[in-house]
């Protein structure tokens, strides 16, 4: 078995937490496994470390000189650790993206930067994996790269050592990646807002990414995009001191799909005023629809309207079920109804790092005369309704735009 694991900023902030982490690191190297270990910057070094440069150099500092300084916090953690294990008998080497060997490239960009995969894979094959055979646990660096132009230290962007661990884990062909923090795992809610929150054993790479992408700090959001089906991953507590340990297990890996749904819908646009401002209504409208087990695909609300899309065999029912409301409800005046309508969604990671992906899909339909009846973006999920004549042609056009964005789909 061969895992990646990465200690978070809490679960090395000091020589007891560091000797733990060590601890659980030899704990797993005596069963026979081959650990790769991402160490990140001690407690809050990072921040200090960030706060020192602005305060002495007063935001007059380049971006290469931000990036080598704050570098130091998981360059020192990453030696501590090296050293400590070494100190309890076991084999280890520290990476530092100083050196020729750190097995992270990455381009220039020196606050944000991107791995440059193939380099980066060929690097931790050439030199990761012949210490792995030999019994010697390297210890690389989080957040940081080398920049293949230049070999200037880079970083990641804040939180880039879990996206240091899962691309190791992905260039290796890792069994497992292991995120040692001070959550045990994925929380229902934020514990800081709600009361005893539960934890999730399980949580799909999908729904992973949609929460952190929606503020969720466990995790960074693009080092799932690393992750691969048969690659095991999860998140734990570093209080544990057991890399055995439970925590919440992530599954899956993302895949970009384009879907063309058979059915045909139907959009119901409710006329009204005050609609923004005028709390409970919109649940007085959709909750009679959901009371009789009809599926809402899309809501969307107006400053005059509230358009409200279930599948054409509900037309008639859920009209039956507004136009009482409407009729009720002095600030609605009237509901009418579009049938003939399409569904296509697109899902894809990679429309969150693609700057103009809604432009490179309007664009084509819009030249070749297919109107978009509404348009909803959600985070990783587009969503275009359209007539149902065009529903086919529109849909080849959408797969090719994505494709000439580099987003390769499954049906």
């Amino acid at each position: 078995m061969k895992m990646v694991v990465k200690f978070g900023g809490t679960s090395v902030q000091d020589p007891e937490r560091i000797k733990k982490a060590a601890q659980s690191i030899i704990q797993q190297a005596k069963k026979g496994y081959e650990i790769v270990v991402v160490a990140s910057a001690m407690g809050n070094t990072t921040d200090t470390l960030t706060s020192l440069l602005k305060d002495s150099a007063k935001d007059r500092f380049e971006d290469k000189d931000y990036a080598d300084f704050v570098s130091m916090g998981e360059r020192i953690s990453a030696r501590l650790l090296s050293t400590t294990i070494k100190s309890m008998g076991f084999s280890s080497k520290y990476f530092d993206p100083a050196e020729n060997d750190f097995p992270i490239i990455t381009d220039s960009n020196f606050s944000q930067a991107k791995i440059f995969s193939p380099e980066s894979k060929k690097k931790c094959q050439k030199i990761i994996e012949p210490l792995l055979k030999r019994g010697i646990i390297p210890i690389v660096c989080g957040f940081l790269g080398k920049s293949y132009k230049d070999g200037n230290i880079t970083t990641l962007g804040r939180g880039g050592s879990d996206i240091t661990a899962f691309a190791l884990g992905n260039f290796l062909e890792a069994d497992e990646v292991i995120i040692v923090t001070d959550a045990v795992g994925i929380l229902s809610a934020d514990p800081r807002i709600i009361k005893e929150p539960i934890t999730l054993k399980k949580i799909s790479v999908d729904e992973m990414g949609i929460l952190a992408e929606g503020g969720a700090k466990v995790l960074h959001p693009q080092a799932l995009k690393y992750k691969t089906d048969k690659m095991k991953a999860k998140i734990i507590h570093f209080q544990n001191g057991n890399l055995s340990t439970e925590g919440t297990e992530i599954i899956g890996a993302f895949k970009s799909k384009l879907i063309l749904f058979k059915e045909k819908f139907t959009m119901l646009t409710v006329l009204g005023t005050e609609i923004f401002n005028t709390p409970g209504l919109l649940k007085k409208i959709i909750s009679p629809i959901s009371d009789n087990h009809i599926s809402l695909y899309s809501v969307s609300i107006g400053t005059k309207h509230i358009g409200i899309y279930v599948t054409e065999n509900f037309t008639q029912k859920s009209y039956d079920l507004i136009h009482p409301i409407v009729i009720e409800d002095e600030r609605l005046k009237s509901v009418t109804l579009k049938k003939d309508i399409a569904l296509i969604i697109a899902r894809s990671r990679d429309f969150i790092e693609t700057p103009g992906i809604i432009e490179r899909i309007t664009r084509p339909l819009a030249e070749n005369n297919i109107n978009i009846i509404e348009m909803t973006t959600i985070k990783t999920d587009i969503l275009i309704f359209l007539e149902w004549k065009d529903r086919k042609f529109a849909y080849k056009i959408i797969n090719k735009s994505l494709e000439e964005a580099g987003i390769v789909v499954t049906n």
